[in-house]
């Protein structure tokens, strides 16, 4: 029987992302973080899956988040996020029976959509890290650790904190940077959407964003592991997507004008077809039961 090490060491990489080994056949690494890693005591994907050292964000039963300070990688220490799995399912176990190997690990899946993101132009964040293990008794261990967008702000959050509350009347001045900020996000979302791909979770506070000169914004899109691709069927996913982000954006600072300008840069800047309008109304249609089955208070407060 093929042992899980032994197929982690000879399939190097198996997210295809360009990492670096770490040595021990299940863990791969950006080489500008190795010595930050060493110095935190990260050296292989054992230490990491035992890692207590940062801040416990969430602890469920199948996963933990932790926030952890790296030093070394840059003058000042860094923030990272890391993502612990442990699943063990009967096909795990049938695995670890035949000893083929892992498959595709939650930490390999979110690894893969960094960079699959990255070669269609959507800007993520950093990887750092990920690794997988199969256990004997079917245990699946996996982990992804990916650098904290430090000085980012979530959206909607970004959007309260940068713009006036909008007032409802006709007449009301346009802000231009708040137009360009919506067609940009626009942008993104299309070509996400372009590419094949739906996220399954695109809230707002899925979108981080910076501005690092005024009305110019950065714009990360975070929260991969539930990224999904698919050649068909995709509607469904499609109007999911957008509804969850038409949902979450803050009432009092988008108006009806700005989502129909997301919607234009979404669809392309063209004139609006038949099919357009269809698609405009299922969004619509699912933003209210989003409403009825979420509630209109807690979308008041997303996020907070």
């Amino acid at each position: 029987m093929i042992s899980s090490q032994h197929h982690s060491t000879r399939t190097p990489d198996p997210a295809s992302t360009g990492l670096e080994p770490a040595g021990d056949g299940k863990m791969w690494l950006d080489g500008r973080f190795r010595q930050p890693l060493r110095e935190a005591g990260l050296t292989g994907f054992e230490a990491v899956m035992r890692c207590a050292a940062g801040d416990c964000l969430r602890a469920l039963e199948d996963r933990e988040n932790w926030h952890l300070r790296l030093d070394g990688a840059h003058p000042q220490p860094r923030g990272a996020f890391l993502k612990k799995h442990h699943v063990r399912s009967w096909c795990s176990r049938l695995r670890a029976t035949l000893g083929i190997g892992p498959g595709l690990t939650a930490g390999r899946v979110e690894a893969q959509n960094v960079r699959s993101m990255t070669a269609l132009g959507v800007e993520v964040m950093r990887l750092i890290a990920y690794g997988e293990r199969l256990h004997a008794d079917g245990l699946t261990e996996s982990f992804v650790l990916t650098e904290e967008l430090e000085g980012y702000v979530e959206l909607h959050d970004f959007l309260r904190r940068r713009f006036a509350r909008r007032e409802l009347r006709r007449g009301t001045r346009r802000d231009r940077d708040l137009d360009r900020l919506i067609r940009q996000v626009a942008g993104i979302v299309r070509r996400f959407h372009q590419g094949g791909y739906n996220h399954r979770d695109l809230y707002c506070c899925h979108f981080f964003v910076r501005e690092p000169e005024p009305g110019v914004f950065d714009i990360k899109l975070i929260d991969l592991q539930r990224v999904q691709h698919r050649r068909r069927f995709r509607r469904r996913w499609i109007v999911k997507d957008l509804a969850q982000l038409a949902w979450s954006t803050p009432c009092d600072r988008i108006k009806c004008t700005h989502r129909m300008l997301f919607m234009r840069h979404y669809l392309g800047g063209r004139r609006l077809t038949v099919a357009d309008k269809r698609l405009i109304r299922e969004i619509l249609a699912k933003h209210q039961i989003m409403d009825r089955k979420l509630g209109v208070a807690r979308k008041l407060g997303f996020g907070k």
